[in-house]
Parts: C-alpha cells; sequence; structure tokens
C-alpha cells in the first residue's frame, strides 16, 4: 500500500508539473509543484524498502528534510491570502521563507528535528492562512483538503520535537489528502467538462449539421477543458447565425425569466420555420449567467424540444391521421 500512496502522490506532482507547463509559471504554480515533489519524496522515503535501503539515520534525515521542503514551499503559497500589508512584502517574505526552508533542510543532515522545526510554524502558518479562503468553491474545497493533509505533518512535527518517532502511517494519510487537494481543482474542472460536453451534444450536433463552416477538426484533438469551451463557443456562434446573424431584429423583447427564453430558442432551433426569432439580443446570455450556464441551459430546452416533438409523431393519433391521408 505505501508503494501505490507514494505512485498517487507523484500523479499530483506530475499533475502540478503540467498545469505550470500549459500555463504562465508564477511563483504560486512554482512552489505549488516544489510542495507536491517533496512531498512525493517524503512519501517514497517513507516506503520500509527505501528506508531500509538508505539506512534508518538517512532515512530519517531525508524524511525531515522533504517535508521541510513541503512546508516551505506551502508556506510560500499561503501567506498571498494573508493581509495586503504583508502582500506588499511578499517578495520579502518569499526569500525569507525559501532561505530559511534551505537552511532546515540543511540542519536535517545533522539532526532530523531542525527539519522538523521548520515543519511546525509552516504549517501552522498554512492552516491558519487557508481557514481564510476556505468556501463552497472548486479553489475553496482544495484549500479546505490541503489544510486538512496537513495538519498530519503538523502533529508529526510537534512529536518529533516532544521526542517521539515520526509516524509513517500519519504522514501517509497526510500526503494523500493533500495531494489530493493540490489536484482536486483541476479534477473538478476536467469532471464539470465532460458533463458540459454531455449535456450540449444534441444541441452542438444540430447546429454543426445546420451550419457546417463552424466544424473545426483541429478542435477534436483539444483537451476536454479547451474542448468543451469550444463547443461553448460553436453553440453561440450557431445561435448567432439561426437569429440572422445581427441583421434583423424582431423588435420583442426577451423574456426575462431565463427558462421561458431558453425554451423559445430551443423551439426555434428545432423548427427555424415555424418558431422564427430575428434579435440577436435573444441569444445574449442572461445577466450573472457564464455562456456555459446558458448553452447548457438552452441544450436542455432543446432536448425537452425534441423529445416532445417525437413523441408527438408517434403517438396514436399521429399514426391515425398520417393512414387516413
Amino acid at each position: 500500500m505505501a508503494w501505490i500512496a507514494a505512485l498517487v502522490v507523484w500523479l499530483a506532482a506530475g499533475a502540478r508539473v503540467g498545469r505550470m507547463v500549459v500555463r504562465p509559471a508564477t511563483t504560486v504554480r512554482i512552489c505549488m509543484v516544489l510542495a507536491m515533489v517533496c512531498t512525493a519524496a517524503a512519501q517514497t522515503v517513507a516506503i520500509d524498502d527505501v528506508a531500509a535501503t538508505l539506512g534508518r539515520d538517512n532515512a530519517a534525515a531525508a524524511l525531515a528534510m522533504c517535508w521541510a521542503g513541503a512546508a516551505g514551499a506551502s508556506m510560500v503559497i499561503a501567506i498571498r491570502a494573508w493581509p495586503t500589508l504583508l502582500r506588499r512584502w511578499y517578495r520579502t517574505c518569499a526569500v525569507v521563507i525559501a532561505v530559511s526552508t534551505a537552511g532546515a533542510m540543511a540542519g536535517s543532515l545533522l539532526n532530523p528535528v531542525a527539519g522538523w522545526c521548520a515543519v511546525l510554524p509552516a504549517f501552522a502558518a498554512v492552516i491558519a492562512a487557508g481557514v481564510r479562503v476556505i468556501a463552497r468553491t472548486p479553489i475553496g474545497r482544495a484549500v479546505a483538503l490541503y489544510c486538512l493533509g496537513a495538519v498530519a505533518p503538523l502533529s508529526i512535527a510537534i512529536a518529533v520535537i516532544l521526542g517521539a518517532e515520526p509516524n509513517r502511517g500519519v504522514l501517509t494519510v497526510g500526503a494523500l489528502i493533500m495531494s489530493i487537494g493540490a489536484v482536486s481543482v483541476l479534477i473538478e474542472t476536467w469532471i464539470r467538462a465532460r458533463i458540459l460536453l454531455y449535456r450540449i451534444k444534441d444541441l452542438h450536433h444540430a447546429l454543426l449539421r445546420r451550419f457546417p463552416e463552424l466544424r473545426d477538426s483541429d478542435r477534436s484533438r483539444a483537451p476536454t477543458v479547451l474542448q468543451a469551451s469550444d463547443h461553448v463557443s460553436d453553440v453561440m456562434d450557431g445561435l448567432y447565425l439561426q437569429v440572422g446573424a445581427g441583421q434583423f431584429d424582431d423588435g420583442v423583447a426577451a423574456p426575462t425569466d431565463p427558462v421561458d427564453r431558453a425554451a423559445r430558442i430551443a423551439r426555434t432551433v428545432h423548427d427555424p420555420l415555424a418558431h422564427p426569432i430575428l434579435g440577436a439580443h435573444w441569444i445574449v446570455p442572461p445577466p450573472d449567467w457564464s455562456p456555459p450556464q446558458w448553452v447548457a441551459l438552452i441544450a436542455r430546452a432543446h432536448r425537452s424540444t425534441s423529445t416532445a416533438a417525437l413523441d408527438d409523431s408517434t403517438s396514436p393519433d399521429s399514426a391515425t391521421d398520417t393512414t387516413a391521408r
């Protein structure tokens, strides 16, 4: 199980490296990579076979060194959530933390307690700063998980300073929770993108069949998150073309209720001749609605409209009328 736990943490570290590659390499992203790499290295050192290979003293020093590095990198991230006065001195604080962490890691080679002495205040600061930003948002949930995992090395640091041996099981649990928190935003974003792609699939296909010029073969090879964004753009462009590309205006004010407006747009997409809409203002997302949310609502209405039309076409009354004709 220790090997599997180390693999999971290394996968989280790899995910953070990939995130930094595709996005600008800010100080926070670099520190997150360093924190996860140090955590993964600490989890690897905590494996019994690896510890036996390194030797008891070397393994204890390496464990303290890795956790000190993870704590220092995490603290650099945490001070971003501190008051504005501290943000003015962010670079100075980051340099001080980096130098202190490097000294603690070097001191771990002589005495592992030196590394754990750095872990204690660093993770205490991380938890104190994290509590300020915990919320029911993807980032808030990620911070909550990361802070929950940081409790494990914090408690071990207290125990080691008091003379006890590090509990590798507690550290493993903490490393796993921290790794989940580090990648939870990425995982949640991917899941949301897959759900969005599934919800708008029928509407997207219907508009692409009607307006083939919207099709772009290069987008099929894009990552899931970018593909979802591209599909939302395709739907918005297709709806814009559906209502006359802004060349006409029906002069009718769009309903204030987003559900009613989405239902009217869906009926127009399903049967443009029976339900024409010529005003481009119908397509603009309502206030406080993002384009993905607006497209998903229209897609749901379109699916309901298509289902109702299919039921009407297969009803007994419809069959009787067809036979009579």
